[in-house]
């Protein structure tokens, strides 16, 4: 038959034969399973029986506390029941080395919780805030401890009287306390001066001893020239028996020539001249009427005079007129000024009979002058 090609073994283009095929994959082992043991008829029947539970393990007992240890603890425990009841002002040194002693979160959490219930106590019983002896609440709360800073400003100076209007005796005191030692800051202040009336005219006198002693000690006079210490001298005079101011009014009777012409000096004489004591009162209008030419004749010594006929007693006022009449041509000389004229009038009012006649002569005479002034028309009204 024809006979087959003879197949040559494949050569590669380097000229080396293929590599080998792969070896086959071996068999799988073959699994043999154990030979199956008989068991006795003994642990055949122990298999069948039910198996007995074993008693649970007794507990473990706790660790013996050293007994100093368990004291503390128990104190701990008993100031934490106590926290939640006290208010944020009453929990001071003792209440807080409790919270010391606990962890820093833990001192967070006991804060928030007690300040919560308290504003909770505060909510459900509002008339329990006042229970204190001295308690601080409302407006006086939010002053207290900076009533000085917050005199010395616009707002803050409003706030502060409306403390000393709302609060109770013993808080006023409190407030006012903040102020000693700034007396005499607060006269120059145009705020803080403000809440120095305030204190005037809401505490008691007693109360008020440190205002005057502070400006005694700083030169009560210059308190009286001052723009703004004039008004708290003049609450003083107002509310104060004359014992306690007398050193004050001493000291304008000392410098009154001064005092008196001066622009806010010379209110603090006129008030004088009305609140003060009858021997006081009568001291400074014998002062006025021996020197009656040269503060009528000043600007603002004028106001004093017209202010000493209308405020001092009766019997002063007369004495002025007269040496007012005495003057020659004192009369017609202020007549015409702004202050002046009010000293007139009231000459006019106060005298009688032909000195009133004499004054009215003397006015008459130059009645063309007056009526060419608008200040000397008012006086013809009266003459």
């Amino acid at each position: 038959g024809a006979q087959k090609p003879e197949v040559k073994p494949l050569v590669a283009a380097s000229g080396f034969p293929p590599p080998p095929p792969p070896p086959p994959p071996p068999p799988p082992p073959v699994v043999v399973a154990p030979p199956v043991q008989e068991q006795s008829p003994q642990q055949l029947q122990q298999l069948q029986q039910p198996k007995q539970l074993q008693p649970p393990p007794p507990p473990l007992q706790p660790l013996q506390q050293p007994q100093h240890q368990l004291h503390q603890q128990q104190q701990q425990q008993q100031q934490w029941v106590l926290l939640p009841s006290l208010a944020p002002q009453q929990l001071q040194q003792h209440q807080w080395s409790a919270l010391h002693r606990l962890q820093p979160s833990m001192e967070q959490q006991v804060k928030q919780h007690f300040e919560q219930q308290w504003q909770l106590q505060q909510q459900e019983q509002p008339s329990n805030s006042c229970q204190s002896a001295a308690p601080v609440a409302g407006v006086s709360a939010t002053v207290a401890g900076k009533v000085w800073e917050l005199s010395q400003e616009a707002t803050g100076c409003r706030e502060v009287q409306r403390a000393l209007e709302e609060a109770s005796t013993e808080v006023r005191r409190q407030l006012a306390s903040e102020l000693h030692g700034h007396v005499w800051e607060a006269l120059r202040s145009p705020h803080a001066n403000f809440v120095l009336q305030k204190c005037v005219a809401t505490l008691e006198p007693e109360a008020l001893q440190f205002i005057i002693d502070e400006m005694v000690l700083g030169s009560a006079e210059k308190a009286a020239k001052s723009k703004f210490g004039c008004r708290v001298f003049q609450r003083l005079i107002e509310r104060c028996p004359g014992a306690q101011v007398s050193q004050l009014v001493e000291a304008v009777i000392a410098d009154f020539a001064v005092v008196a012409r001066h622009p806010y000096g010379n209110y603090v004489v006129q008030h004088l001249l009305e609140h003060a004591t009858p021997e006081h009162r009568h001291s400074l209008s014998q002062l006025v009427e021996r020197d009656i030419r040269g503060l009528a004749g000043d600007t603002f010594g004028s106001t004093v005079v017209s202010g000493a006929l209308s405020k001092a007693p009766q019997e002063n006022q007369l004495s002025l007129a007269k040496a007012l009449l005495r003057e020659e041509g004192l009369l017609v000389f202020i007549v015409c000024t702004k202050h002046g004229h009010n000293a007139v009038i009231r000459t006019l009012q106060v005298l009688e009979g032909a000195e009133r006649e004499e004054a009215r002569c003397r006015l008459l005479a130059d009645e063309s002058a007056l009526r060419a002034s608008k200040f000397g028309r008012s006086v013809l009204k009266h003459a």
